[in-house]
């Protein structure tokens, strides 16, 4: 279901680069599976993508009996309709791979900037369940 006209998902940000203040909470709550909660750590890490109101509209719906979730496929849909940089579509495409409803070919990293590398890096150490290894700057 589409979000209602009640749900205020328009960022408190004029410029978009910030997700409304709830949102995140909101869908780390909903992410009960790994491969949810790697997406949604990644988008929420990030911040930028979900910060504007045409990601939001393509990905977030509310379901009455679940509150606000993730519609990876409908997300998957307008990947290549929606206004992306390459880069930024790259880093969608990470998320959607996580979340399973997308393939992207590892060899894509090299377009993701250091920030955005590290963001899919830690996404994917935890789907992986292992808590031992830490994703940082060397030094």
């Amino acid at each position: 279901m589409p979000i209602s006209r009640d749900t205020d998902l328009t960022s408190s940000d004029p410029g978009g680069a910030a997700p409304p203040p709830a949102l995140p909470q909101r869908l780390r709550r909903w992410a009960v599976t790994a491969r949810d909660q790697a997406a949604v750590s990644a988008l929420t890490e990030e911040a930028g993508l979900l910060g504007r109101d045409d990601i939001r509209l393509a990905l977030v719906r509310e379901d009455a009996a679940t509150g606000l979730r993730c519609d990876w496929s409908a997300l998957a849909r307008q990947l290549y309709v929606l206004e992306l940089s390459a880069a930024e579509r790259v880093f969608l495409g990470f998320v959607l791979s996580m979340a399973g409803s997308h393939q992207t070919a590892l060899s894509r990293v090299q377009e993701l900037d250091e920030a955005r590398l590290a963001i899919v890096l830690r996404a994917l150490v935890r789907l992986s369940g292992n808590g031992r290894i830490a994703v940082g700057t060397r030094v």
